[in-house]
């Protein structure tokens, strides 16, 4: 799902910004955005309801009057900005702008354009196409009212992001089955990556955006690696530097470090073994520009932190997945579909 993708319906313009995932090294937020999801909560007791963990946040809440049987208000902060909407237990809120209309009606209107999602928490939601634009479009609980947007749990999760995952075009598309580094398809990616790959010829291919700094990226590569090694996984790893802003710049130096290795698996094992040494301090003449192009990727991804896979289904849509796999065992279900 892009950053920020829009829907004209009924001559107004909707708009939905995904939530980052919880368990991902984060992109920092640009200081000219206006419409946020709910930012990373401090270190410390989990949030049990989902204003809390935006107030823990750091962001002021404002509250207006109840609609169509939802707590409306504001979260502000840092020059964020996030109009949202809640049940009174505050166990979810959903991100977006109020559509007047019935939602049953709304989704006659929409006709075959319209995809129902699964009914989550007891809340009714559609996926509409507009072209190659989409919105998510949720009922409020009296049904007579829908809500144009992204719904986040107390911990911080994108659902609405999950509930589309395997929707075909709901995603940015990107083909990982090109050799030597998985060119873009079609309006997506222009930039070739560069890449280490470890594992085994025709076990399911992934693609792993990575930041060599991030703890997260670290942890998800200790977790796939048996995987790896057990011939059940391919992996495709692409560096990025995303932290340089919390750690002086050396996610850059370590990126580059790895964009001067070959694209094979000693690029990923000197990262895994912390064998880049001497790569800090002497990278490649081709590193940089080589970096450049895995950042113009990620960028033409909507990518949001580290780590983020894709991989190609063999009906020929693509999966994604941001963040940590929580479940190793459902993540190689999914990626050998």
């Amino acid at each position: 799902m892009r950053s920020r993708t829009s829907l004209y319906l009924a001559g107004s313009l909707f708009l939905a910004a995904p939530a980052m995932a919880q368990t991902q090294c984060a992109v920092p937020s640009s200081p000219a955005q206006t419409s946020a999801p709910p930012k990373t909560a401090p270190l410390g007791p989990q949030p049990t309801d989902a204003i809390q963990r935006l107030v823990q946040a750091g962001s002021e809440i404002l509250w207006a009057e109840p609609q169509h049987g939802l707590q409306t208000g504001v979260a502000h902060g840092d020059n964020q900005l996030l109009v949202f909407f809640t049940p009174e237990n505050h166990s979810f809120i959903i991100g977006g702008t109020l559509i007047p209309v019935p939602y049953d009606r709304l989704h006659e209107l929409m006709g075959k354009r319209a995809t129902d999602l699964e009914v989550w928490r007891g809340t009714k939601g559609m996926f509409v196409r507009n072209g190659d634009r989409f919105q998510v479009v949720y009922a409020t609980p009296d049904g007579q009212a829908a809500i144009a947007g992204t719904v986040w749990d107390t911990a911080g999760k994108n659902i609405t992001r999950q509930q589309i995952r395997y929707i075909p075009g709901a995603v940015p598309t990107v083909r990982i089955d090109v050799p030597g580094g998985g060119k873009a398809s079609a309006g997506s990616l222009s930039e070739q990556i560069y890449a280490g790959v470890i594992g085994q010829k025709g076990a399911p291919e992934v693609v792993m955006f990575i930041d060599p700094r991030c703890t997260f990226s670290i942890r998800a590569m200790q977790l796939l690696q048996p995987a790896v090694d057990s011939g059940k996984l391919r992996l495709r790893v692409v560096p990025l530097s995303l932290l340089d802003y919390e750690d002086g710049g050396a996610s850059t130096r370590y990126a580059k470090a790895m964009t001067s290795l070959p694209e094979d698996a000693s690029m990923v094992q000197a990262w895994t073994s912390g064998g880049l040494s001497t790569a800090l301090d002497q990278p490649s003449a081709e590193a940089q520009s080589r970096l450049n192009a895995n950042m113009a990727a990620a960028k033409a991804v909507s990518l949001t932190g580290t780590p983020t896979f894709f991989w190609k289904h063999h009906d020929g849509s693509l999966g994604r997945l941001d963040g940590v796999p929580p479940d190793l065992n459902k993540f190689l279900a999914d990626v050998s579909q």
